[in-house]
């Protein structure tokens, strides 16, 4: 009996532990199969920099980007109307850094694409800039006029807003590049130089000096906020604006202009220059005459050339486009 019930009790551990193999062996069938089934995600830790991943060194800084050289015509609306200007830029201009600029101001002509380029190619401005890194702009005036206070035509009949067309060249160029506030410069021919003046007297802010070739100062009252510097070169044969003064055959002809010495003259009292002017001979084609003593490091020059009428000088007899820009490079702002 004993015997039996020994028997028994073996028989039921073996079925238990049969039991329990199998259990055992069909959960884990079920979680292989589980895992063959599903996409598990075993989330993540992203470790924490080490010595070794942090960088030794600051980025490598990307250069600035040089523009694209040559001439472009940019179109802007002032006060309703449609304006334009060309613009230069010298091979290898850096936009991100401060770059002086220089207005070129066309002489009266109704032909306004042609006075341009004929600005460009006499005073040769394109190609002192490519060799010095400034930019040259040169704008157009409506219907070929300036409005130069007295002077002259539709422009100062209708009061055109020039300062407001200047400022907009220069916003609208701050698109493109980073321009020295201390370093815009304005040179113009006849008319053009007529408006030079005319800047010079409304945005002494702005201007740091001009430059008047064959042309006078008509605006009037002149009263600038801060000294700017005047480089003017007028001919003794000039019969559209006359060296000394006195009508002209300028355009209509009525306009009484001032001489070129009156009008310098005026200047150097505007600039609070001191002392009498000094005067040198310029060669055989006539004199320099400058003041030495103006306020803010302001300076006011005169060449007189003796045999010229209303032109830009040939570089052969003087070379203006060169000294206009020297004198505008030693005088920024101050």
């Amino acid at each position: 009996m004993l015997v039996k019930k020994a028997f028994e009790h073996s028989a039921r551990m073996k079925m238990d532990f049969r039991n329990f193999c199998i259990a055992t062996i069909t959960i884990a069938l079920v979680i292989s199969t589980a895992a063959c089934g599903q996409n598990v995600v075993t989330p993540t830790t992203t470790p924490l920099p080490t010595a070794t991943s942090i960088p030794t060194a600051a980025p490598t800084a990307t250069p600035a980007p040089t523009l694209q050289p040559g001439d472009s015509q940019r179109t802007l609306t002032v006060n309703g109307q449609e304006r334009t200007y060309l613009l230069h830029i010298p091979p290898g201009l850096d936009g991100s850094q401060p770059v002086p600029v220089v207005f070129a101001l066309h002489g009266f002509d109704n032909e306004i694409h042609f006075e341009i380029t004929d600005l460009q190619y006499s005073t040769g401005f394109s190609t002192i800039a490519d060799a010095n890194g400034f930019v040259v702009l040169y704008p157009s005036g409506v219907s070929g006029v300036w409005n130069a206070g007295k002077c002259c035509g539709s422009a100062s009949a209708n009061n055109v807003d020039e300062p407001a067309f200047i400022r907009q060249i220069l916003s609208d160029l701050g698109t493109i590049i980073k321009i020295d506030p201390k370093r815009i410069y304005a040179a113009g021919f006849s008319m053009g130089g007529m408006f030079s003046f005319a800047l010079a007297c409304q945005m002494s802010d702005i201007f740091a000096a001009v430059a008047p070739v064959a042309g006078a100062l008509l605006y009037d009252p002149c009263k600038p906020s801060q000294p700017v510097s005047v480089l003017q070169v007028h001919g003794m044969k000039d019969t559209l604006v006359p060296y000394s003064g006195g009508v002209g055959n300028f355009m209509t002809g009525n306009i009484d202009f001032p001489s070129a010495e009156q009008g310098i003259s005026t200047w150097a009292q505007l600039d609070g220059c001191t002392g009498s002017p000094q005067v040198e001979k310029q060669g055989t084609i006539g004199t320099h005459t400058f003041y030495t003593s103006c306020q803010a490091g302001s300076a006011v020059e005169l060449y007189t050339l003796d045999g010229l009428g209303n032109n830009w000088p040939s570089q052969y007899v003087l070379p203006v486009s060169q000294l206009i820009w020297d004198f505008f490079k030693a005088h920024p702002k101050q």
